[in-house]
């Protein structure tokens, strides 16, 4: 798990590209700097060579969204909202939420078309839009279990001093499914197939045919992962204590949603361009609940 994590950071802070150093845009300081986590809320958040096609994406904003719109709905049968529009290098990546009747943030890219100019299509990464569907349908699942977990991450963060990240921040640069201020659940279509066919067939089906179709395709529980992610107060990392101390209580705690835990806690600051820390971190790894 936590190579998946790291790799992941890795990956996105290398979308930042390179910055002119000459006659600097805001928007190009923001990328460049860091944010204290309880302030951050998407400045400079942003893809590599994003500045090349930020007029023409700026041009046809409107366009975007509806189109990002009608793909999630054409092709995953599921209504969204836009929450923020990044220009990329020869596309726009579009931050997407679902509300209902499950709840998830994903992203879609759309590229203007090369014959027609102003015309715009839209694609995915593959499995992305389809794992933060299955996240969904794990929050919706066992709704009361998310409940407890939520209550518990928010004790213990002010117990330990800690923070999570802004809602303003997830809502405009997290892709990662079903997301809270502590954690996100990460979940492949591909390990829950049952659930993810069944939900293409009936967006509203039922929670407890929801529990039956995971534990077919889980019958230990163990799969799904749950990272949960915690900031420091100062911009240093406390001690390997504060971590280990997290994850004891976290083993002892009951009610709450079966999966793969992981707790994390970093330094005080958002890199801006990548909407993520920079890796540093304590942690401790493989809690089964």
């Amino acid at each position: 798990m936590k190579k998946k994590v790291i790799g992941l950071l890795a990956s996105l802070l290398l979308l930042g590209g390179c910055f002119n150093l000459n006659e600097k845009t805001e928007q190009e300081k923001a990328q460049e700097g860091t944010t204290p986590v309880q302030d951050y809320v998407g400045q400079g958040f942003s893809f590599v060579d994003g500045d090349k096609s930020e007029e023409l994406v700026k041009r046809d904003e409107e366009k975007i969204k509806q189109e990002a719109i009608n793909y999630m709905k054409t092709t995953y049968k599921t209504d969204v909202k836009v929450n923020n529009v990044v220009p990329a290098r020869n596309a726009a990546v579009v931050m997407i939420e679902c509300e209902e009747p499950i709840q998830f943030y994903t992203s879609v890219i759309m590229g203007e078309s090369i014959n027609k100019k102003g015309e715009w299509s839209a694609r995915s990464n593959e499995g992305e839009v389809e794992q933060a569907i299955v996240s969904g349908l794990y929050e919706k699942a066992y709704e009361t279990e998310f409940r407890n977990l939520d209550k518990f991450t928010e004790k213990s963060a002010k117990e330990n001093d800690l923070l999570g990240l802004r809602d303003e921040a997830i809502e405009k640069t997290s892709s990662s499914g079903y997301t809270s201020n502590h954690y996100f659940i990460s979940a492949s279509s591909l390990s829950f197939p049952s659930v993810y066919q069944a939900y293409i067939e009936n967006q509203r089906i039922a929670a407890d045919e929801l529990k039956l179709l995971f534990a077919k395709d889980d019958p230990e529980g163990n799969i799904l992962s749950i990272p949960m992610e915690f900031y420091s107060k100062e911009d240093k990392l406390p001690d390997q204590e504060i971590a280990d101390n997290l994850a004891e209580r976290l083993k002892q705690e009951e009610g709450l949603p079966k999966g793969n835990y992981m707790v994390t806690v970093y330094k005080n600051f958002i890199v801006n361009r990548v909407g993520l820390p920079d890796g540093e971190n304590i942690d401790v790894e493989e809690i089964i609940k």
